[in-house]
Formats: structure tokens, sequence, C-alpha cells
């Protein structure tokens, strides 16, 4: 008995060819949404590094302010809050960083100056000034 077919064990060229293509379009994939992760995880980490500040001149003004002071903020619409005056009250801590470059906030204080205003009816907004 002779036998007339060949035993094939590998893969063909196009079948080789075929998986590797679509190994490649897998890893962009993933790579692209790692990326997308990424960039979301880092806008948060910005987000609450900005909230932080944010929060502890809301909370100066309110406890270290006079009403006099308020009202001035009323009407110039120009009150800020210094990093200098957030750390000395205890407001923040004095190694919090910026996410973005990794810089201490009291290395750059001018850099990072949050407003506080409140509007005509009452509401106080307090806002990071800058990047």
């Amino acid at each position: 008995m002779v036998k007339n077919m060949k035993n094939n064990k590998g893969f063909t060229l196009i079948e080789l060819i075929a998986t590797i293509g679509i190994m490649i379009l897998i890893g962009l994939v993933i790579v692209n949404n790692m990326s997308g992760i990424l960039s979301k995880q880092h806008d948060e980490e910005y987000n609450t590094f900005k909230k932080k500040l944010e929060d502890g001149a809301c909370i100066y003004a309110e406890t270290k302010w006079d009403d006099d002071y308020r009202k001035n903020c009323k009407v110039n619409n120009n009150c800020s809050v210094s990093v200098q005056r957030l750390i000395e009250a205890g407001y923040i801590e004095e190694d919090l960083k910026n996410p973005n470059n990794d810089e201490l906030v009291k290395d750059n204080q001018e850099k990072y100056k949050v407003k506080v205003y409140w509007t005509t009816d009452n509401v106080k907004n307090c806002e990071m000034n800058g990047e």
C-alpha cells in the first residue's frame, strides 16, 4: 500500500501572514485603549490637584476673611489666596505636587494663585488661575 498524500503539519505562508496581521491589529487596539485610559487618569489627577487648591482657598476665605474683606471681593472681583497662606494655615500640604510637571506648589507659588469671589447672589466661587 503506497501513500500518495503528504503529511502537512505546518502552516502555509498565507496563514502565518493572516495570523500576524490579526495579532498586530489586536495589539493596536489594546495600545490605543491604554493610552486613552492613561490620559483620562492623568486628567483626573490634575483635577484632584486643582480641587485641593480651590477647596483650600474657599475654606481659607470663609474662615479667615472678615465681612468687609468679602464685600470688597464682591465689588472688585479680584481677591486671591496665595499658596503660602494656604500652607501656613494648614489647608493644603506643603508637599502638594502638580501632576502635569511634578513640581511642588511651594516651589513656584506665583503660578498657583486661587481667585476667590462672591457673586451678586452671594455664591462663593474659587478658581485656580494659570495652567
